[in-house]
């Protein structure tokens, strides 16, 4: 049996999931058992996602998005399936990314005109955007709800509370877009629910396949069929 016996107490939920994934995916692909202590948010998910109490001889440490599309062997929306999601028709997502990315990386702040671009290319395939952020003081963020406001463009605000990040959480997993940014909240929400068309940021893309950054580049080499690119701007 594999486990994992250790959640990281400073990961967010989006590292959670990634990890969890991580424990499942391995565990199919090698045929063995699984079990996780508990952590915070698995109880929004439909089933039981710890298997019981015992935990097993393998330990599975701490791991990201460097083993997403390479330990893939089974749907990442049969692991996931949130509970008392309401169905939403024809919306964008669009999200925001600040806080604590200004001590990670700088770069993953998004420029307001990958923003702007990307909405110009889906405004006329959607009936509403919903704007997410963990940072409503970003200047983007302001820049784009004004171009909302001025261009007549129907928006909604999520409730961008990061002590309750489940709500914005089951509404991005329900958009037919997103607009992403490089957080994993947001990424999560990409592979989980709906199934979404995804528009990332070239600028971005470009800055972690120069750093050999494993997910980004396998991301760029085509995804899987959990989570892949529609479009690049």
């Amino acid at each position: 049996m594999i486990s994992i016996t250790l959640m990281p107490s400073d990961w967010g939920f989006g590292n959670r999931i990634l990890f969890y994934n991580n424990l499942r995916q391995f565990a199919e692909k090698k045929g063995e058992s699984w079990s996780s202590i508990p952590w915070e948010g698995h109880q929004y998910f439909v089933g039981d996602l710890l298997n019981g109490r015992q935990m097993g001889n393998a330990r599975l440490g701490p791991c990201l998005g460097e083993n997403f599309f390479e330990w893939r062997s089974i749907p990442t929306r049969k692991i996931f399936v949130l509970q008392g999601v309401s169905e939403l028709k024809n919306t964008a997502a669009v999200h925001f990314r600040g806080g604590d990315f200004y001590d990670w990386n700088k770069d993953a702040i998004l420029k307001t005109s990958y923003y702007l671009d990307a909405i110009d290319q889906i405004k006329d395939e959607v009936d509403e955007f919903i704007i997410f952020t963990d940072d409503e003081n970003l200047q983007s963020y302001s820049e784009v709800e004004k171009h909302f406001e001025d261009n007549n463009i129907k928006y909604d605000i999520g409730d961008n509370d990061r002590h309750n990040y489940i709500n914005d959480f089951k509404k991005m997993s329900e958009c037919d877009y997103i607009i992403s940014s490089p957080s994993t909240y947001c990424i999560c929400a990409g592979f989980i629910g709906k199934q979404k068309k995804i528009i990332h940021s070239l600028d971005w893309i470009n800055n972690r396949i120069e750093a050999d950054d494993k997910f980004w580049v396998d991301l760029y080499d085509g995804g899987n069929d959990d989570y892949s690119i529609w479009r690049l701007v």
